[in-house]
């Protein structure tokens, strides 16, 4: 198991005292040559309504395309407004463009909660089923939608979309001393700077981020004894096999994220980490047989994220594996315990990008489903302690049990009217410094729209 951010200790250099008399312990306010710290964790807010999420993610795509102009957008959480921030110095037409009405169309939205209630549930697979032909539903009468619009507000912004995507995208790899103890940077569209997140910091440190990228653009997040472990260790599953069951790889134990198809043929999606490319897999039924190969993968196991071909952007910690012969997915996942024989089918992926406290579940070969999670970061970037980086990842948390070793690769989900929601797949986790346990999944979308094919419908 490998730590993301390891204990302050683990990281210390040979000769380094273990209490420097520069050592930032506590709260800290910016200054002219220095950023702020803070030990306080902000508080995780309630999951937004889905038409807002909606307005946001329209909001936020905006932004992605004018990233020089437009800052990054957030919710008001008093109000429940759009807030869509314009670089100052920018021509009235940037305005006019970031304040323009956002329609969201109500009955395109699903996207689950983590209630995992019996609705839905099923048990009693049996291996290699003869295949199922589903029994046609009826259609529903049309009804007339009437989209819900939205007016953004357009603050000044010192900062836009671009200048704090280039601060997150390469302060855990500067030059900065103690960049060793930053393990997640994010951007913090309410504050309009970075958020970076220690485990260890100095004042040194403090002033060189200051020095480097201002001293209002960054801000730190020092949580000491921080960690997160990358996954890499349910059982027996039997063809056509199921998202949330064990898969053995050339890294060991891991598990299937979700069934995947392309062209009328089988695949799964599992962590790039877990798998290197044109490498086989196996599943524990049938011992050494090869059942699959892995055909696409954005995961170098010396660096972390690469970029798919022929995609701009990074795609976060993903490998498609594509079945061998008779070998089939289906589109249904397990639930429950480690060892559950439920599953549910899979109703498809979530209609928007995961966004602050989202709610959601895990599900993996070792922890089985983990419900309470909620999403604490979007769009993070994060160094794994032996130098590899997760790139545009999310970050979850909750209190109690936390994902463990061999749950890498899994799904996260929401469940909906008793189906699966597809929200993403697990890479890593660990703790929070206040014990609560640390998540690191990928946005299920950015597979979808980097890979070939679609997540399999049950």
């Amino acid at each position: 198991m490998i730590a993301v951010a390891s204990l302050a200790a683990a990281v210390l250099t040979a000769g380094q005292s273990a209490v420097a008399s520069t050592d930032v312990t506590g709260d800290r306010p910016a200054t002219a040559t220095a950023v702020e710290v803070f030990t306080a964790a902000p508080a995780l807010p309630d999951q937004l309504a889905d038409d807002v999420a909606q307005a946001l993610e329209a909001a936020e795509a905006r932004a992605e395309a004018d990233p020089a102009d437009l800052a990054p957008p957030y919710v008001d959480r008093t109000t429940g407004r759009i807030v869509a921030g314009v670089r100052t110095g920018a021509d009235s037409t940037k305005t006019a463009y970031a304040a323009g009405s956002i329609g969201v169309d109500p009955s395109t939205v699903d996207n689950g909660n983590d209630d995992a209630n019996q609705d839905g549930l099923e048990t009693g697979k049996t291996e290699e089923p003869a295949s199922e032909t589903a029994a046609a539903e009826p259609e529903a009468a049309q009804a007339v939608v009437i989209p819900k619009i939205f007016y953004p507000s357009t603050p000044k912004a010192k900062y836009s979309l671009a200048d704090l995507d280039a601060v997150k995208d390469t302060v855990l790899e500067s030059d900065v001393p103690g960049v060793q103890n930053l393990y997640a940077a994010s951007v913090d569209a309410e504050r309009n700077r970075v958020v970076v997140r220690a485990s260890a910091l100095t004042e040194e440190t403090r002033t060189a981020l200051a020095s480097k990228y201002g001293a209002d653009k960054v801000a730190v997040h020092l949580a000491p004894n921080t960690f997160v472990q990358k996954q890499v260790s349910r059982d027996n599953d039997a063809n056509p096999f199921f998202g949330g069951s064990t898969t053995n790889t050339n890294a060991g134990t891991c598990t299937v994220g979700f069934s995947w198809t392309h062209e009328g043929e089988s695949y799964f999606l599992t962590a790039g980490h877990c798998t290197s490319a044109n490498s086989d897999v196996r599943m524990p039924r049938y011992g050494t047989q090869k059942v699959g190969k892995v055909v696409k993968d954005n995961w170098n196991n010396t660096t972390g994220s690469t970029k798919m071909s022929g995609v701009s952007y990074y795609s976060g910690d993903l490998a498609l594996v594509k079945m061998n012969g008779s070998r089939k997915t289906a589109g249904k996942m397990y639930v429950g315990g480690p060892n559950s024989s439920s599953y549910r089918k899979v109703k498809g992926v979530a209609s928007r990008a995961p966004n602050k406290g989202d709610k959601y579940c895990t599900g993996g070969t070792t922890k089985g489903e983990l419900c309470g999670w909620k999403v604490w970061d979007a769009k993070t970037n994060i160094r794994y302690v032996d130098g590899e980086m997760a790139r545009n990842v999310t970050l979850g948390k909750k209190g109690g049990t936390c994902t463990a070793r061999g749950d890498s690769g899994g799904p996260a989900y929401t469940v909906s009217g008793g189906k699966i929601v597809a929200k993403g797949i697990l890479s890593a986790g660990g703790n929070f410094n206040d014990g609560d346990c640390m998540d690191v999944f990928t946005d299920i979308r950015l597979a979808e729209k980097a890979m070939p094919g679609i997540v399999m419908k049950g």
